[in-house]
């Protein structure tokens, strides 16, 4: 068993027992702190995977499905009182569950493998953490979408209205960042192949995210239910663009 795998299996046996201390009497305290014990080692692994791949991990499937569960992870420990108390469980636990899915991919998948050609370009730096950066917003804000859905009838008014400022604020980020990958990625385009834009597969599933997501700042603020509605198309949307595209459409983006 490699280091790296080692590693993201002591991380992961960190975030159960921090998940297991985070319903019990006074240990939220202690659940965060080995919650951050599991993230240092986390972290330990993507630079044990950087140094064995020669670079970062985010060019494969296997690669960005251990990085992004650390993106998730992250935004718990460094803001915290940004997320409400009713939601922190549900990043722990996805965080496992993330990381879960990455333990079960093919060995084959995780072989770690020369950047090709047309990756090897300083876009991919901006290009693929722009649109990370926003994934991880939205899907907090699919968070506290479902939560909304399912608890919107016993909520007080000032209760909803303050998780709903919370996910306008999560939308308004990953908007933000996915036009920002879309631009880049328009721009490394140009640089790799000679053209903006070519109508590929994972091109344009890009920019339907960005229109469904589009739709969301047309509603007006009591329109909870519809904003919820939004978000969890835009994600299930995101999910074909990140899995979908890459084995079921050919194109460009086909890598893994």
């Amino acid at each position: 068993m490699s280091a790296e795998s080692i590693l993201l299996i002591l991380a992961s046996i960190a975030y159960v027992i921090s998940l297991f201390l985070f319903f019990k009497e006074d240990t939220e305290k202690n659940s965060r702190m080995v919650f951050i014990l599991g993230l240092i080692i986390h972290f330990a692994a993507l630079v044990v995977r950087s140094v064995i791949a020669k670079h970062p991990p985010f060019s494969n499937l296997y690669e960005t499905m251990i990085l992004f569960p650390f993106l998730v992870g992250s935004r718990y420990v460094f803001w915290k009182k940004q997320i409400p108390e009713d939601v922190r469980w549900l990043l722990i636990l996805l965080t496992i569950i993330l990381l879960g899915f990455a333990a079960l991919l093919p060995g084959d998948m995780k072989k770690a493998e020369p950047l090709m050609p047309a990756l090897n370009s300083i876009w991919m730096y901006i290009h693929v953490p722009a649109y990370f950066f926003g994934y991880v917003s939205i899907f907090i804000a699919v968070l506290y979408s479902i939560y909304l859905l399912l608890t919107r009838k016993k909520l007080l008014d000032s209760k909803k209205d303050h998780l709903v400022e919370k996910m306008d604020r999560e939308i308004k980020i990953g908007f933000f960042f996915l036009n920002v990958g879309l631009i880049t990625g328009a721009i490394w385009a140009y640089v790799s192949w000679g053209n903006y834009w070519s109508w590929d597969p994972k091109e344009t599933w890009a920019l339907i995210n960005i229109l469904i997501l589009t739709y969301y700042f047309h509603l007006s603020r009591p329109n909870v239910v519809k904003k919820a509605i939004v978000i969890i198309i835009t994600f299930i949307s995101i999910l074909f663009t990140y899995w979908g595209v890459s084995y079921l459409l050919i194109g460009m983006h086909s890598y893994t």
